[in-house]
């Protein structure tokens, strides 16, 4: 599959933000920025919304950190939302998941059995 290097496709994706990390969602758009859940008074560009965050460290995510990495795994909107939703309850329920800190890579052996 040949992926074209700009411009992205707007849609929703997965990929993963480490080696043998989980896959988080991607959302990518073009439009005016979304920086904590309000619309920007800024000229309409390519914004990506990574692993539900649309900034980091008071920035906006450039979208070079997801496309075209994120551009082999599209998804569907349902996916994505239940990705977004699943990724929020581990933070806050379950931070020993592997969903919580899609950061850094999954020790199989520390996760309980699925049984």
């Amino acid at each position: 599959m040949t992926v074209p290097i700009w411009p992205p496709t707007a849609g929703y994706y997965a990929m993963r933000l480490v080696r043998k990390g989980p896959r988080v969602p991607v959302r990518i758009w073009f439009g005016v920025p979304i920086v904590d859940g309000e619309q920007q008074d800024r000229s309409p560009r390519w914004n990506c919304e990574i692993d539900g965050r649309t900034t980091e460290r008071g920035e906006l995510l450039p979208i070079e950190r997801a496309w075209p990495y994120c551009a082999r795994e599209p998804i569907d909107a349902t996916t994505y939302f239940f990705m977004v939703a699943h990724t929020r309850w581990a933070r806050d329920h379950a931070p020993d998941h592997p969903k919580a800190e899609p950061r850094r890579a999954v020790d199989f052996h520390k996760l309980p059995p699925r049984f």
